[in-house]
């Protein structure tokens, strides 16, 4: 049933996993889609692009908002990456809050631009924002996502990665003074 993310490290947002300062001020408040595709034994990336897959069984959404102007060419997208997982024995969501740094070389990569969000609270100051911005997903909007639509806190097809991710943009979509869409 999926991709198993139960294995990934869980990591706290702190002065650990975020740049202390502004790297780049044009990539402050990017915003992307991130889509993970499972490799399967003596698979290449490039293998898995001709793959048929399911649309939500064999690829994990998530989204990443780069607090800190730290993506580029070189090193990837980095930044707070945000999503939901499948607790194996619950079957409940659950919501995960990781640093993305670089590639991920488990999974097949794929990522997409939306657009940006505007750092309105810690402008210069990347910690308090990912913490601002976990705090807020995680005391307010993954509550809400829950609870609206009686989606409930078991995976379904209401209640997944691909739902969690498509509403986290639709939140930051309101108020927000930079253009950012989910792709069609």
């Amino acid at each position: 049933m999926g991709i198993n993310h139960s294995s990934y490290e869980k990591i706290e947002i702190g002065t650990k996993c975020q740049s202390s300062k502004v790297i780049n001020n044009e990539k402050v408040g990017d915003v992307y889609l991130l889509m993970y595709s499972e490799i399967n034994r003596g698979e290449s990336k490039n293998e898995i692009k001709e793959r048929s897959s399911s649309f939500l069984n064999d690829i994990h959404y998530t989204i990443v908002i780069d607090v800190a102007g730290e993506s580029n060419d070189t090193n990837g997208i980095m930044g707070v990456e945000v999503h939901i997982v499948l607790e194996k024995e619950s079957k409940k969501i659950q919501l995960c809050f990781e640093r993305k740094v670089g590639e991920n070389k488990i999974y097949q990569e794929l990522s997409m631009y939306l657009g940006k969000i505007e750092n309105i609270y810690h402008k210069e100051q990347p910690l308090e924002w990912a913490f601002g911005l976990t705090r807020v997903i995680q005391n307010s909007w993954f509550q809400e996502f829950i609870e609206n639509e009686n989606r409930g806190d078991k995976w379904s097809i209401d209640s997944n990665c691909y739902t969690f991710s498509k509403y986290l943009i639709e939140k930051f979509k309101f108020q927000n003074i930079y253009q950012l869409n989910w792709p069609h």
